[in-house]
């Protein structure tokens, strides 16, 4: 399942970022530059991989606004749920934010990222 793959992705980039910040930087500290860094890392990584790309062939929406949404998404969640440190509600954040602001149900979004 590709989705297992992304997540994941996603999240060891949060982490790689994290650790590349300071090690002394936690959640809370991060500013929003720091914050900049860490979504622009992770959209980088995702256009390198073709995501964007794929995501937006299967949900018929523009690459620029899945790539956006991500943006978005990715923000709120990482914001939200970084201090938990809890990949799970990290993930589950991710996957039902951004299928609802692209419009599309949980499943489609799963079904899309195999």
């Amino acid at each position: 399942m590709k989705a297992a793959i992304i997540l994941p992705l996603i999240l060891a980039s949060l982490a790689l970022s994290s650790l590349t910040l300071s090690k002394s930087v936690t959640a809370e500290a991060l500013s929003p530059e720091q914050m900049d860094m860490v979504i622009q890392m992770s959209v980088n990584q995702m256009k390198a991989e073709g995501e964007f790309a794929k995501m937006a062939t299967c949900t018929n929406q523009t690459e620029a606004k899945v790539e956006s949404v991500f943006s978005t998404v990715m923000r709120t969640c990482v914001e939200k749920h970084m201090l938990d440190e809890d990949d799970a509600k990290t993930t589950a954040c991710l996957v039902s934010n951004f299928s609802e602001k692209l419009g599309i149900s949980v499943e489609k979004f799963t079904a899309c990222t195999e």
